[in-house]
């Protein structure tokens, strides 16, 4: 039998209105009210469009966001996993959405302690990335950021400014000294760098 590709059920846009007023929220800070509104949004584009529906998996990593930033760790971390797993299936490894619920996923868990699961995670959705999007990329060198942290606070020093440099010196050539990602990784190399001493 051969797979045909079905493209998803077109959104209503009165789901699609709800995902940015929750997002408005979020961006406002009101974090609690967007968790509330995300999570009624979720139920009803299970409903409506189907679980594994890309905008449902946008739905998803959305709600681990205002966990994240209510610092619900845990909580964040199942839905970015949940968000992930969907992706995998519905889309693929490399799609865009699963590499972003990836990359959430891992920086949850490193907040939570979890280097065993989060590093490896996040090394592998950097080498997607530079594969798919170029090192270059500002969503490559935000995960090689996450990548250099979490190293550098699980004890590996050595890797962490490895990693931080390289991207480092990726950012200046496209970007410029000025620009605001070439100033966290420098800032973070510093750190790294300081205390490896």
């Amino acid at each position: 039998m051969r797979f045909t590709w079905r493209r998803p059920n077109r959104v209503p846009a009165q789901l699609e209105r709800r995902l940015r007023d929750a997002l408005q929220l979020l961006d406002a800070g009101r974090h609690r009210s967007a968790e509330s509104a995300l999570t009624e949004l979720l139920a009803d584009c299970e409903a409506e469009i189907g679980a594994e529906h890309p905008f449902t998996i946008t739905v998803i990593d959305a709600l681990g966001s205002a966990c994240y930033q209510q610092r619900n760790f845990p909580d964040a971390a199942a839905r970015h996993r949940d968000a992930h797993h969907r992706a995998t299936r519905a889309l693929g490894p490399n799609h865009a959405l699963t590499l972003g619920a990836a990359h959430n996923l891992g920086s949850a868990l490193l907040l939570m302690h979890e280097w065993a699961e989060g590093i490896p995670l996040l090394l592998t959705v950097l080498e997607a990335k530079k594969e798919g999007l170029g090192s270059d990329h500002p969503e490559t060198l935000a995960t090689a950021q996450a990548v250099g942290s979490g190293l550098f606070k699980s004890g590996d020093r050595q890797r962490a400014a490895l990693i931080l440099d390289q991207a480092y010196r990726t950012a200046l050539v496209a970007y410029g000294s000025d620009d605001p990602i070439v100033v966290d990784l420098r800032h973070n190399l510093d750190v790294v760098l300081r205390n490896s001493r």
